[in-house]
């Protein structure tokens, strides 16, 4: 239930049916729609998505909703509504949140008694403390696909949604410190207008002269950007959240980079909540002269990404496949 194909959720989705077995059974993705079409549509990583009605969706026996946003509120009002009248069991609907920005208070009267699940320690302790809910937490699933090698490894990329949250000023800010325009830190992924206009200057800023583009959502083309890049910059920072992972830094493990990330993320979260050291499995930063600083001295990245690696595992082999059997 999101309006967008693009992003964590997306890339959560796509490792979810690959680690299950069922994208090669060409299991479809379904969205909410006005309407229920035939027709199947390419939702990328070699699967696909159909639209169906929300009549259609309260049919089903078992619903695991991937990502709820508060912009299909009406859609989880209709399924919520159907449940209380004793046409669906509740206990058989499976929500999963991302993170803090995906639950508003109006939902919660709506998903009390549903089986929730975070893929971060701390969104389990914020719905719990502001929410009262009793969230199972599960590490992000991680289908680990062929990766294409390149050597030497140089420079640094961002591939983290170009949106509010993610601190690109700090990147494009952090370039025009760095001496030479070949060490600039280069950007991918799907950029949101309105932040591209509000904070980075608009089309008539310094986005555009960093800017690559967009990349297929397919698990090669984003190996075949990270195959001979060094640095993968990510400065995610989201209230309430911190200290675990994200695709993106798993995705840039996976491809043997090294992670740059923002300092808060690691610092401001419970200890015990903490996946990354800074210097032990990871670069940090706190603003633009660090980065830049950073990025100029290139440092040896072999211990950082081999310790980074210690972490895949726990994705790699985490047991998501109960959810096959309410299906």
């Amino acid at each position: 239930m999101h309006k967008f194909f693009f992003g964590g959720v997306t890339t959560f989705t796509a490792h979810l049916l690959h680690t299950l077995g069922l994208a090669q059974k060409n299991k479809v993705v379904l969205h909410p729609s006005n309407n229920s079409e035939r027709r199947v549509r390419n939702f990328g990583y070699g699967l696909y998505y159909q639209n169906i009605s929300l009549n259609t969706i309260c049919s089903i026996k078992y619903p695991f909703l991937t990502v709820v946003k508060d912009n299909y509120f009406h859609a989880l009002d209709k399924l919520s509504n159907y449940e209380r009248r004793g046409n669906l069991d509740h206990s058989n609907i499976i929500l999963v949140i991302h993170d803090p920005r995906d639950i508003t208070d109006r939902m919660i009267p709506l998903i009390k008694g549903w089986k929730i699940i975070t893929i971060r320690e701390t969104v389990q302790q914020h719905l719990k403390q502001k929410y009262d809910l009793d969230p199972l937490f599960l590490y992000h699933p991680f289908y680990p696909y062929h990766v294409v090698c390149k050597n030497p490894k140089i420079g640094a990329v961002s591939i983290s949604r170009i949106g509010f949250g993610k601190n690109i000023d700090i990147i494009l800010n952090a370039n025009k410190l760095i001496n030479s325009s070949e060490n600039s830190i280069k950007l991918y992924g799907c950029p949101t207008p309105m932040y591209v206009y509000t904070q980075l200057g608009g089309e008539e800023g310094d986005f555009r002269k960093y800017y690559c583009g967009k990349f297929d959502r397919s698990f090669m083309s984003l190996s075949n950007i990270l195959a001979g890049v060094k640095l993968v910059v990510d400065l995610s920072l989201v209230r309430y959240d911190g200290g675990g992972t994200q695709y993106t830094f798993l995705e840039a493990i996976h491809n043997n980079c090294a992670l740059i990330l923002h300092r808060r993320w690691i610092e401001d979260v419970d200890p015990k909540y903490r996946d990354f050291k800074e210097g032990y499995n990871c670069f940090a930063i706190e603003n633009e002269k660090e980065l830049a600083e950073l990025i100029e001295k290139d440092p040896d990245t072999t211990k950082i990404v081999q310790n980074a690696k210690k972490l895949m595992n726990r994705h790699i082999n985490v047991n998501w496949s109960w959810l096959l059997h309410n299906s």
